[in-house]
């Protein structure tokens, strides 16, 4: 991996060697859709003349996901978020694998890809906000309120669940509802499983699972859902204008909803009792 005469690491091994490990962790299809970003990128930074991910500049990362298409187009919103993407998963790899030491697109600030509204968060925007939720050493609180909220629950229900609705040997939470919302048993994700056993370790008698403390009422939903704010702003996420905690739940919805091909099962997951307000909640067009 390195020039044994100048001392310098080679860009293209690096890059391969990430790429190597991303197989490993990614699903197919979001490997699938990312790699030519990771291959175009590298072709970028060999054009620039940089010879190694720690000399990638975040002038030189925005250049990049800004830059041209092949056919010499704008990049659409999509192309653009989908390149920055790539590349925080690969400086988030190239940092455990000690290939760079930060990442040069967190002050990338691109347009919403929907106006006015929020929209689920994607695949790799999940994984990215699982190792964000990890960041936190010393407290297990913030990657449990991750847990929560990707078994769907949001607002009130964050901060109301106690250490006896997690039911670890089902890999099910139960969620109490609201004014909109029905009380559920809520799959937890594999992730969410791992995370909420490490959190119950630390929890004494029935407290709250994702509270400081054992802070009831709005002081505890309070608690619980700036857990998940925190999460998104260590990711990167929490400027955009389309992403809101409630993405979180909306991607468990959409993902329900894909698996199943029922917008009946995500309304389940989500506990709601309109199945037009579930579609446009999970940014699925019934008209389409």
């Amino acid at each position: 991996m390195l020039d044994c005469r100048s001392g310098v690491r080679r860009l293209d091994a690096e890059v391969q060697l990430c790429i190597a490990d991303l197989r490993k962790t990614l699903a197919v299809p979001t490997f699938e859709r990312l790699e030519p970003g990771w291959a175009g990128f590298e072709a970028f930074l060999t054009r620039s003349g940089t010879r190694s991910l720690v000399g990638v500049t975040p002038a030189l990362a925005e250049a990049f996901v800004r830059s041209r298409t092949s056919s010499s187009a704008r990049p659409s919103t999509a192309t653009m978020h989908n390149r920055r993407t790539s590349l925080r998963l690969l400086f988030r790899t190239a940092r455990r694998l000690q290939l760079a030491e930060g990442d040069p697109t967190l002050d990338v600030v691109l347009p919403p890809r929907v106006v006015g509204s929020f929209r689920p968060l994607t695949d790799d925007e999940i994984a990215s906000c699982r190792d964000a939720a990890s960041w936190w050493m010393t407290s297990q609180r913030f990657a449990a309120s991750w847990a929560l909220a990707e078994a769907s629950a949001r607002g009130a229900e964050l901060g109301a669940v106690r250490v006896a609705d997690v039911d670890l040997d089902e890999g099910r939470v139960w969620l109490s509802g609201g004014k909109r919302v029905e009380p559920r048993w809520a799959p937890l994700t594999n992730w969410g499983r791992d995370a909420l056993e490490r959190r119950l370790a630390t929890c004494g008698g029935d407290g709250f699972v994702a509270c400081r403390g054992n802070l009831p009422g709005s002081a505890g939903r309070t608690s619980a859902a700036s857990a998940v704010t925190a999460v998104l702003t260590r990711a990167g996420l929490a400027d955009e204008a389309d992403i809101r905690p409630t993405s979180v739940a909306a991607w468990a919805g959409r993902a329900a909803f894909e698996r199943t091909g029922n917008i009946g099962e995500a309304a389940r997951l989500l506990g709601m009792r309109s199945l037009d307000a579930a579609a446009r909640m999970i940014g699925w067009d019934w008209s389409k």
